[in-house]
């Protein structure tokens, strides 16, 4: 099946392009240019003026059964996790071949220490005690068909809930060599501006959070001189009391569904602690890496509570808005960026000989980012995907169940270590 787009504006991964025409083939872009490219035979999709963008990707999530399909409905057509059990990992990698589910690339069980974080929603799961465990842990993330490497660093005194265990720099610098040596590329969960500079001297290439605490002028620089990406997850934010999150959305909200707004409605009415998290340090660190020249790919961090697959990236784009990205530079920060730092070169563009994961959408992102909520059309590999089939079906019967067994975890967790009634 041949279908050639026209009439379309083409954001390119980096730049709005003069073209208005793209022919895909065979799972990729054929050629771009202008409508003379449509031949007969061709299914012709008329974009009426939207603007045609590479696929969303979303540079972190954490699986849940269905995600892939949920996703790929607000256009998200690759997810990057970055901590799923293996189960949950290889039944998301058997479905993501279909038309109608997003790509994975999986870190499979992150690295972290006996009792450390996220041991809360899906302990058991193996764990690193010290340097001498990094080569057999990755060996067996490889095994398991892992694309990146996740390491934890985390001891809960950063605005976590309670002191944990966590992984020493030591251990860290070995998992990242074992991880290289296996042509890994290696982000790490860190939640301060102090955890981010620990692990500068490990070679890790990508910190999984924007620090919630000030990053200094030279902390940035510092991070940019070791050619390390962070990865925005501004959206953790929509959690806490504020804008309305996900609800306050109206164009997302139809495409949510009703269960998936039922849940939002009683996260936002959950128990929370007395000192609730201030994002105004991450809004302007996310600006203070960007002035530095340090990529920021955009993560969700779905699904923490306030966050959705696939929708919360619109969110997201508009939290870097916010945070002083212009609105083509958020778009790269979901196409482009995260393309290039987990090294899928294959995607994250709009040129001849790439995927053709595509979205379109009504209206100009480029100018106004809350444009890329008015998804009209997502290919994948050059099929065009069922945007309505998700919400109401088996896939997300099981994600809601899934979520709802990880939540009763967290609570039971808290409820046993504080003695708080939640």
């Amino acid at each position: 099946m041949t279908t050639t787009i026209t009439g379309a504006r083409v954001f390119d991964g980096e730049r709005r392009t003069d073209h208005t025409a793209v022919r895909l083939t065979g799972g990729r872009i054929a050629a771009i240019g202008d409508d003379t490219l449509l031949r007969p035979g061709d299914e012709h999709v008329d974009a009426r003026g939207g603007t045609l963008l590479p696929g969303l990707i979303d540079a972190h999530v954490h699986l849940l059964p269905g995600a892939p399909r949920q996703a790929l409905t607000f256009g998200v057509t690759t997810l990057l996790d970055m901590f799923s059990k293996p189960d949950t990992v290889r039944d998301a990698l058997a479905r993501a071949a279909g038309p109608d589910c997003a790509d994975v690339r999986s870190s499979s069980v992150g690295a972290t220490a006996p009792g450390g974080h996220p041991s809360m929603m899906y302990a058991p799961f193996p764990t690193v005690t010290g340097p001498r465990d990094a080569g057999r842990f990755v060996a067996d993330r490889v095994a398991e068909d892992a694309a990146h490497l996740k390491v934890l660093y985390d001891d809960g005194t950063g605005g976590g809930p309670m002191p944990m265990p966590s992984l020493d720099v030591p251990t860290i610098a070995a998992l990242t060599e074992a991880a290289h040596a296996a042509g890994l590329v290696v982000a790490a969960h860190v939640s301060t501006a102090r955890a981010a500079m620990d692990l500068l001297p490990t070679g890790v290439d990508v910190l999984a959070h924007i620090p919630f605490d000030a990053l200094t002028g030279r902390q940035a620089d510092a991070i940019a001189s070791a050619g390390v990406a962070v990865i925005s997850t501004l959206s953790v934010a929509d959690g806490f009391p504020g804008d309305g999150g996900l609800l306050g959305e109206p164009a997302l909200v139809p495409r949510l569904g009703p269960a998936w707004c039922t849940v939002l409605e009683r996260q936002a009415q959950r128990w929370l602690p007395p000192q609730l998290p201030d994002f105004t340090a991450a809004r302007a660190n996310a600006r203070l890496l960007l002035e530095a020249g340090v990529p920021v790919p955009a993560g969700t961090d779905a699904p923490n509570p306030g966050t959705v697959h696939g929708a919360s990236l619109h969110r997201e784009l508009g939290h870097l808005v916010k945070a002083g990205f212009s609105p083509s530079a958020a778009l790269t920060a979901a196409t482009a960026r995260p393309a290039d730092v987990f090294r899928l070169a294959d995607r994250g563009r709009i040129r001849p000989g790439l995927r053709a994961d595509l979205v379109l959408v009504d209206g100009r992102p480029d100018e106004d980012i809350t444009a890329t909520q008015q998804v009209t059309a997502v290919w994948k590999q050059g099929v065009r995907a069922d945007l309505s089939g998700y919400a109401g079906s088996a896939d997300e019967q099981a994600g809601l169940a899934a979520l709802r067994t990880q939540t009763e975890q967290v609570i039971a967790a808290v409820r046993d270590r504080l003695g708080v009634e939640l």
